[in-house]
């Protein structure tokens, strides 16, 4: 007894990225970026933004790493449930009330930087994302213009450690920061009074008689990413965060500037839209390199013409949470084929306990991803997506870097074999990756092929995920 899942595939395949399309009967291709760019009126050559974004695209898979004071409160506040790393916000806490409790909490050992870039390295992550600063502001790195830094608290760097490591292990290395602050009392909510901020900090401020000053705090921000993209050797991305309404681009953060400056001093330079938006996909202003979908992977019919990332935790918090409820590494790796299928990254985070040790969990998740892809990785890095409005949303295909064709293939339980029809110009000699001895039979149907896939290709398969190579 065969399982039938047929489908046929129009001969044109539309490619995401802006890379080259497999033949001139495919769609025409969507804009990159740099198009999108030059559009727009930037003095922006495709060209050029195609070959700085090629090492991204490559990619595919990052490490997110989101580490703070919230993390040495387990995300709690005396026994309640902070919801994660807004723990401060949601429990409604100022500054001062937060900082007492949190500070001595904070404790990373010696050497945990090492350890996350080796767990980024099993699990086949190109690069790594750290907070440098969240909405607390608390910085991970010696900023010189705070004291609310891991720097005044412990003598540390953490991006400096981080650096360090990813550079020696040939790691790409970004960072992520904050634009809102709970902390500075410069930062002005006033602006957009329902963007994000806790009240009795606002309270607090109002008592002490502290006037909001943006353009000082705007200032300090900039002296922050100078000291970023500067002090650490080569820095690939800025992962800002985040805006909405009034609260977003030259208004708020002088972002046109900002940008402008990290990219002087850090030619080749990738950073996402958050300066400008906030999460999903909405409409790439001129000014970013991606966009960045947070905790889901766009429908296919939704895929954006350009660059994007989506950002995703294994639990459902970004920092550590006793509270915390884990996904399943099947459900990730699902995740990932699909965000590669759509021509898009992931950026999958881990949320460090206080110590700056990973939940075991979360990397018991990390290293099934990584034996998955010493199996598959072939059909993840340098792969492009092969897009058709007749694929179904569960067969998801991508080509190889030398133009082999992969097919994602779905979580089959039953014992009988499957079956899916493509056209036979598609189809070569087709085998399970990391399964030479399993045999798949093509069966010529006219000007179609039948490829029946024994049930053993999924029962012998890393989380019982295998890749079929056309």
């Amino acid at each position: 007894m065969k399982t039938q899942h047929l489908l046929t595939l129009a001969a044109a395949l539309a490619v995401v990225g802006g890379f080259p399309q497999a033949s001139a009967q495919e769609a025409p291709k969507q804009p990159t970026v740099g198009e999108i760019q030059a559009k727009m009126g930037d003095p922006v050559d495709p060209a050029e933004q195609d070959k700085k974004m090629q090492w991204w695209r490559d990619a595919h898979f990052g490490m997110f790493i989101h580490y703070g004071l919230y993390s040495g409160l387990e995300c709690t506040w005396q026994g309640r449930d902070g919801r994660g790393e807004w723990t401060q916000r949601n429990i409604d806490l100022d500054t001062d009330t937060y900082a007492k409790a949190a500070l001595p909490l904070f404790r990373p050992a010696p050497g945990c930087a090492d350890e996350w870039v080796k767990l980024a390295q099993e699990a086949g992550c190109r690069y790594i994302v750290l907070t440098s600063k969240h909405h607390e502001g608390f910085c991970l790195f010696d900023a010189k213009n705070s004291d609310y830094t891991v720097g005044k608290l412990l003598g540390r760097d953490l991006v400096k450690e981080l650096a360090d490591a990813c550079h020696a292990a040939g790691m790409r290395v970004g960072y992520y920061h904050s634009v809102i602050d709970w902390h500075h009392p410069s930062y002005d909510n006033t602006i957009r009074p329902e963007h994000a901020y806790p009240s009795n900090q606002e309270k607090m401020l109002k008592e002490k008689g502290i006037p909001r000053d943006q353009k000082a705090y705007i200032k300090y921000l900039h002296e922050q990413a100078e000291q970023l993209v500067t002090a650490y050797g080569k820095v690939d991305i800025l992962w800002w965060d985040f805006s909405t309404g009034a609260m977003s681009g030259d208004r708020a953060w002088e972002a046109t500037k900002l940008m402008a400056m990290c990219r002087e001093k850090q030619p080749g330079i990738i950073m996402n839209n958050r300066l400008w938006d906030y999460q999903g996909c909405p409409t790439l202003t001129s000014k970013a390199d991606f966009t960045t979908p947070e905790q889901f992977v766009p429908a296919r019919d939704k895929i954006p013409a350009y660059d994007w990332e989506s950002c995703m935790t294994v639990g459902n918090h970004w920092g550590y949470s006793v509270f915390e409820q884990y996904k399943s590494p099947v459900v990730v790796i699902n995740a990932l084929e699909s965000c590669v299928a759509r021509g898009g990254n992931l950026l999958l985070n881990i949320g460090p306990k206080p110590d700056g040790s990973v939940p075991e969990q979360v990397r018991h998740v990390f290293q099934r991803i990584g034996a998955w892809m010493k199996v598959n990785g072939e059909a993840v890095y340098g792969s492009r997506a092969v897009l058709d409005p007749a694929l179904p949303e569960d067969l998801r295909i991508v080509r190889g870097p030398d133009g082999a064709r992969y097919v994602f293939l779905p979580v089959h339980k039953e014992l009988a074999d499957y079956t899916l029809q493509l056209p036979a110009a598609m189809v070569g000699t087709p085998s399970i990756l990391g399964q030479p001895d399993c045999k798949v039979v093509t069966e010529k149907q006219g000007d179609k092929v039948d490829i029946v896939i024994p049930s053993a290709a999924w029962q012998n398969a890393v989380e019982g995920l295998p890749v079929l190579k056309l």
